[in-house]
């Protein structure tokens, strides 16, 4: 197991490779701890990871398995920490036995509460006609560490109403749950404690009421049949700590989540997951998305909007 550590003057990363090390489970690589420094409590659930490379699917491939029955395939394949410093990580997958994909993976810090992830994969083999898109979906999971709050937040249109309006929490009752739950936050700043109170004294929006949103209000993101839209930023609470994930291709980025994908004992971890896509991945050309993790005291939706719009223009 090869370990590598980040930091800055706000937290403590670690960058595993997908092999085990003591509590660390095998096959969970990236963040396997980000420690903010006036807590000392990792953010992700000690045996597993965050900003994880989960799954690989493409159009017309088979599903994998491994000889030992795991049925993900770059927690499974070889991985190893190509080079690292004190402000970045090289984490590398050479091209996979099953759907011949191969992975470089950058993780970069930078002050005060920065990580930068750069994700690039190159397709080596299609497993569709020709003639048909070569669809890709691969899923990336954070395994948060017991929030109080299992929410996600989210405002889909940055540039759609007031900074205030428009704002949505999203949860699920279970992890197979087909559909989200969403329900419309108050339109007044909120500390973060209020969320929790806003959730749970706010009904649900109805299917008839989702659907009646307009698109650029809301979008395909996450109606209750659907998680298949553009992604730009979304951020939850982790005890006393904002997580923020915001995604520099929001067209090539895809919204998961599961209330308890970390477990449910002692209590319930959330997986804040996302997804890449390409609906037609290129052979042999590498292929890029970036993303960037924010963890720092909530100060309030305004300094979200703040932290997304310096990032995307950026």
């Amino acid at each position: 197991m090869t370990f590598s550590c980040l930091e800055t003057s706000s937290f403590v990363a670690f960058i595993a490779d997908n092999s085990a090390n003591g509590i660390h489970r095998s096959g969970y690589n990236g963040l396997s701890s980000l420690i903010p420094r006036h807590t000392g409590n990792n953010l992700f659930v000690p045996a597993y990871a965050g900003l994880n490379y989960e799954t690989i699917s493409l159009a017309g491939l088979e599903p994998y398995r491994h000889e030992h029955g795991s049925k993900f395939e770059p927690r499974s394949e070889p991985m190893f920490i190509e080079s690292a410093d004190e402000e970045s990580v090289v984490l590398v997958q050479p091209e996979t036995s099953h759907s011949h994909v191969s992975a470089r993976i950058t993780f970069t810090v930078k002050e005060p509460h920065y990580i930068h992830q750069k994700i690039e994969l190159t397709f080596h083999r299609r497993f569709c006609p020709d003639e048909e898109p070569n669809q890709f979906r691969s899923l990336w999971a954070s395994y948060m560490h017991g929030p109080p709050d299992r929410h996600i937040y989210s405002k889909p249109d940055l540039e759609t109403g007031a900074d205030l309006v428009h704002w949505y929490g999203i949860t699920k009752t279970d992890h197979g749950s087909p559909e989200m739950q969403v329900k419309l936050m108050p339109q007044e700043e909120i500390s973060a404690a209020g969320h929790l109170a806003a959730m749970a004294e706010t009904p649900l929006l109805t299917d008839d009421e989702l659907t009646a949103l307009a698109q650029p209000e809301w979008g395909p993101m996450a109606l209750p049949k659907s998680l298949d839209g553009m992604l730009s930023f979304y951020y939850g609470l982790c005890h006393d700590q904002m997580v923020l994930m915001m995604f520099k291709q929001p067209e090539r980025f895809r919204l998961a989540y599961s209330p308890c994908g970390g477990g449910t004992q002692p209590e319930w971890n959330p997986a804040w997951d996302y997804v890449l896509a390409l609906e037609d991945a290129p052979l042999e050309e590498t292929c890029t998305w970036d993303l960037c993790l924010v963890t720092k005291p909530y100060m309030g939706r305004a300094d979200v909007l703040r932290e997304v719009r310096r990032y995307v223009t950026t």
